[in-house]
Formats: C-alpha cells, structure tokens, sequence
C-alpha cells in the first residue's frame, strides 16, 4: 500500500490498466455504456477531467448515499464497493469490476482506500 497516494501518480494509473484507458471499450475509447466513467486521457482530456468525473459526483447505478467516489468516506465510495463486492450494493447494481478480469489484488484496493481517506488529493 502507498502510504500518500495522488490521483494522478497512482490511482489514474491503476485505474487506467485494469479499467480502461484511450485504447479499451470498458472505462475507455469511445464507445462508452450509458453511465460508465471514462478513464482515459488524451485528446484533449486530462487526468483533472476524469478526477472531476469521479470524485463527489453521484453514481447512475448505485443505492442512494453513494458517490462515485467520496473524500474521507470509503464506505460511501460506490467505486470500493464495486472492486470488492461480488453483488456490489445488493441485487440489481451490477456486478464486480473489473468484469470478466481477476479481481484487483489487496495492495491496489488499499491504496485506492487509503486515498479516500487522504481526502483525496489530485
């Protein structure tokens, strides 16, 4: 686990090699599914523009009092209860990510925590 980690130097990162970046469908390219976050950078879009797309925005497929992501609260944050629940929010919320791939080891799920509960930071 990374005791400090950023957004740009070590989520968006894994984000981008196990979810999608520029040149996958799931979380990248251009043929996103209604309500998927895009993890991908370039053309114009920055590792600030996916940060702003996660963090304190509301999920599309998610029980009520989720965020995408939320600062100092990892049990609010839609996107560990998707890497680390096999029915993520109960029946009816999808499945675990990322799909059809091996679960996201403990090292990358912990430091994904720990930045939550860092506030965060960009």
């Amino acid at each position: 686990m990374i005791a400090s980690p950023t957004f740009s130097a070590h989520i968006l990162p894994a984000l981008q090699s196990s979810c999608g970046s520029a040149t996958t469908s799931c979380h990248g390219g251009s043929a996103l599914p209604s309500g998927h976050v895009s993890y991908a950078t370039g053309g114009g879009r920055t590792a600030t523009d996916v940060y702003n797309d996660l963090v304190n925005r509301t999920p599309s497929n998610a029980p009520a009092g989720y965020f995408r992501v939320k600062p100092g609260d990892v049990s609010k944050s839609w996107i560990i209860d998707k890497v680390t629940s096999d029915q993520p929010g109960g029946s009816g919320f999808g499945a675990r990510m990322p799909l059809s791939s091996p679960n996201l080891c403990t090292t990358t799920v912990d430091t994904w925590k720990n930045w939550i509960t860092n506030g965060c930071p960009p």
